[in-house]
């Protein structure tokens, strides 16, 4: 919990007396954001019989991890009138997150999220000459490296060998919002919530008909803190 506190504390700094800004025009920022990063993995059970209703046709487990995410973002605003911001935006960021997954005694699934490419539009608000509230969503594009093991001989180290590993991207969507305020006449702060939901991917476990499919399903919820220029 210690990382929303401090984006929470940062928030506060930004409280001092906003500036007049003008709202449309291309912007480009910096953030930072603590990240909670969920997967929820299957694998059919190799032991399942349609006749024993407590014999489970997929073997599953779900986990999540928390961390920091750091990146870029590149927008054009355009105010109307004086009651109405809508803008565009594309941005990456970057993320150390791992999620494993211990799917039965010995099965382990891990999902690695490294970086997510995202476009959107969204839609705002002004408040007084220096603020904003807005909403936002599009689309989301995340880089996982899935590693799985059958056999793994220590749960605790939680590491799968190199059974079978996979690089691979994954596209989805983010809705989110949040708040901007002037600091100066061209330089804002904000603070937003943002929700991702890669889908699910699936991982063929060999290059034979019969061989199992694992399939990981991956989420984010981001709380993010952003550093910008107007220009």
């Amino acid at each position: 919990m210690k990382y929303p506190v401090m984006i929470a504390v940062s928030l506060a700094a930004l409280a001092s007396p906003a500036y007049a800004q003008d709202l449309s025009g291309f912007r480009i920022e910096g953030r930072a954001a603590w990240e909670q990063v969920g997967a929820k993995a299957t694998i059919p059970n190799p032991d399942f019989d349609d006749e024993d209703a407590a014999s489970p046709e997929f073997l599953t487990g779900s986990d999540d991890d928390n961390g920091i995410t750091y990146g870029v973002e590149l927008g054009y605003d355009l105010q109307i009138g004086s009651g109405l911001v809508i803008g565009a935006y594309a941005g990456a960021d970057f993320s150390d997150s791992k999620v494993c997954n211990m799917l039965v005694e010995d099965d382990l699934a891990c999902s690695d999220l490294g970086r997510t490419f995202t476009v959107g539009a969204r839609a705002g608000v002004p408040l007084g000459q220096s603020s904003l509230v807005y909403v936002k969503g599009g689309y989301s594009n995340g880089k996982f490296k899935v590693a799985y093991d059958p056999d793994v001989t220590d749960n605790d180290d939680e590491e799968p060998g190199a059974i079978a590993a996979f690089s691979k991207s994954r596209g989805g969507f983010h809705v989110g919002g949040g708040v901007e305020v002037g600091l100066t006449q061209s330089l804002y702060g904000k603070l937003e919530y943002v929700y991702s939901d890669y889908g699910k991917g699936s991982y063929r476990l060999g290059t034979g008909e019969g061989d199992p499919t694992l399939g990981i399903g991956s989420d984010r919820h981001q709380v993010a803190m952003g550093l910008g220029l107007r220009f």
